[in-house]
């Protein structure tokens, strides 16, 4: 495998087609990922060199595959490109997490809270992260598993709302882009705020959905959705304008609907992130009758 390509894959910059190419390759033989990982450890060592070397500087690490600091460790499995940021805020520093589409990537902070980051979610923490100030910012997808404190609370704020909790296993989704706020809960309880004002507070198994302007409680049904973790998009009787919008939000792409003619059935199925959004839309033409095109400029699909 050509070199220049494996540090053009490290720096998040290969297409769809050069990644599926290094994964076959690595898929191939023992000897194979053994190469990869000793290409992988030559860049991150001159990562780290560079890093040390602009200290106080904004700072661009892709693809990290471990890094350990005052406030979190990006522990051994993370999935594609991150990009890892020191950003200075007036009297406060952070450290920006910005995972590309199509990937994943865990954490554990410095108080053990154990955290996912789903395809195209940033990550905001202060570098000051501790017991004390454990308050973060989300905008895309985490799962977390809180470590328990129950005189200072975890804070997640996102642009539609806060989730606060002592000690808890949740899911929150909270992308900008597509005006979307839901919090799941799966073990002990948390209190969802708006502008300081509480909302509600969950019980386990329910979700908080805001749709149009309002809050609902819902029981967690499928428990597929929360499959991201480990690489899958699943959708359980989903119409296909439900598992284009999961696509468009998971492979940061528009997907345009340009037929009327669609079915309106409703689908159930499983795809891996790592395959892409082109496997995935030729899997849905096995039981859907459409054609598709991709602008690789604009990133529109079309579907016709």
């Amino acid at each position: 495998m050509n070199k220049d390509l494996l540090y053009k894959f490290f720096e998040g910059k290969t297409s769809l087609e050069e990644e599926k190419k290094i994964r076959e390759w690595m898929e191939k033989s023992e000897s194979n990922f053994n190469v990869f990982m000793r290409f992988r450890k030559e860049y991150d060592i001159q990562i780290l060199r560079g890093l040390n070397s602009n200290t106080g500087k904004k700072k661009i690490i892709a693809h990290l595959l471990w890094t350990s600091g005052v406030a979190a460790v990006i522990i051994a499995l993370i999935i594609g490109g991150v990009y890892l940021f020191n950003l200075e805020d007036k009297t406060e520093h952070y450290n920006t997490i910005i995972v590309p589409a199509g990937q994943r990537i865990n954490l554990i902070l410095s108080d053990n809270t154990n955290l996912w980051l789903n395809a195209n979610s940033e990550f905001k923490y202060p570098t000051d992260f501790s017991n004390e100030n454990r308050t973060v910012y989300l905008d895309g997808e985490a799962y977390f598993e809180v470590s328990k404190d129950e005189n200072k609370p975890f804070i997640v704020k996102t642009s539609k709302g806060d989730v606060r909790v002592t000690g808890t296993s949740f899911n929150v989704e909270a992308y900008s882009r597509f005006d979307s706020f839901k919090t799941s809960l799966f073990k002990g309880g948390v209190d969802i705020y708006k502008e300081e004002e509480k909302l509600v507070s969950l019980k386990p198994n329910q979700i908080g959905l805001l749709e149009n302007n309002k809050l609902l409680i819902t029981d967690i049904s499928d428990k597929d959705q929360y499959l991201w973790r480990e690489g899958l998009i699943a959708f359980n009787n989903k119409k296909l304008e439900e598992i284009l919008h999961d696509l468009e939000k998971y492979f940061d792409v528009v997907i345009l609907i340009n037929s009327s003619n669609l079915p309106q059935h409703t689908y159930t199925g499983k795809f891996r992130q790592s395959d892409g959004v082109d496997h995935a839309l030729r899997v849905l033409q096995r039981s859907i009758n459409f054609t598709f095109s991709r602008n690789e400029e604009t990133r529109i699909i079309n579907i016709d």
